[in-house]
């Protein structure tokens, strides 16, 4: 399916990705993470059912955090293998007759050094590990997302494109990067780097897709996004999945507030900037993709 994928991506035609994971787990009353994969498997597949059904072509497996426990002790990283397998299959599960599956990957929630304490190998083998695990599975695609470290990003694109090379299979890979708005003005990663930047290091390390996700930002600065990764390159497709807006704190809980029909609305520009592939992140649902669908 990773060559349908790719024919899909080079026609040019737009592709609807899922939305958020965690926090419609976390509505139902189960601990995010890879775990539910396992402890609560109906739960998993019935919300990745839910955006098939909404009109998503792409499900995101439940694997954010495979990097950031790769990195924890050896009971901890072999009971990562039947949890990745297990995401895999309720995704593919779900995306039966004609669905996409993207392999997930995050950070790994510390820093390379000279600014963290993780070195260079030790990064790398994380990266690698859990890459090696989502090829092996299947996956149509890889995505490693959420990140801000732009030398982070190119280890985890490294690792992927070496893991197809493993699998002797094509599969593309996108790369994304969250931004929240700038003191200065436009926009930056928690780590100070620009759009115009990320997208450059995200070709320099070989994705095939550059986008943003997650973030302090609306669908609408999303849209500005797009048009500064769309200055830098003309021929790489990009991806966009905002959060349902801008994260507000209430009652010591994070909250996204944008109803589907305000999402799709501020999608539609994030399209005209210069999106092909669309899909949301934190505190979006079946209905904001639904929505998105319909719009589109």
């Amino acid at each position: 399916m990773s060559g349908e994928f790719r024919k899909k991506l080079e026609s040019g035609e737009i592709i609807v990705f899922d939305g958020a994971m965690g926090t419609m787990l976390a509505a139902r009353g189960i601990e995010p993470g890879l775990a539910a994969n396992v402890i609560a498997p109906e739960s998993v597949l019935a919300v990745h059912c839910a955006y098939r059904e909404a009109g998503a072509d792409v499900l995101i497996t439940n694997t954010f955090g495979v990097n950031s426990q790769m990195r924890a002790d050896a009971e901890t990283r072999k009971a990562l293998s039947n949890q990745c397998r297990a995401a895999y299959d309720h995704a593919r599960e779900a995306a039966a007759g004609g669905g996409f599956v993207a392999g997930d990957m995050g950070p790994t929630g510390v820093l390379l050094v000279p600014y963290g304490t993780a070195k260079l190998s030790e990064m790398n083998a994380v990266f690698k590990g859990a890459a090696n695990l989502l090829a092996k599975y299947g996956v149509d695609l890889f995505i490693v997302e959420t990140m801000s470290d732009g030398s982070e990003m190119m280890l985890a694109v490294n690792a992927c494109r070496e893991a197809a090379r493993k699998a002797n299979r094509d599969i593309p890979i996108a790369a994304s990067m969250a931004f929240d708005p700038s003191r200065q003005g436009g926009f930056r990663t928690n780590m100070g780097v620009s759009p115009s930047a990320a997208a450059e290091a995200m070709i320099a390390a070989g994705a095939d897709i550059i986008g943003a996700n997650c973030g302090s930002v609306t669908p609408e600065q999303m849209a500005e996004i797009v048009r500064e990764f769309r200055s830098v390159t003309k021929q790489h497709p990009i991806l966009a999945q905002p959060n349902a807006g801008v994260p507000e704190l209430q009652a010591g809980q994070t909250v996204f507030r944008l109803a589907p029909e305000a999402f799709a609305a501020g999608m539609l520009k994030v399209r005209a900037a210069g999106a092909q592939l669309l899909g949301g992140c934190c505190g979006t649902t079946p209905e904001h993709i639904r929505c998105l669908r319909q719009a589109l």
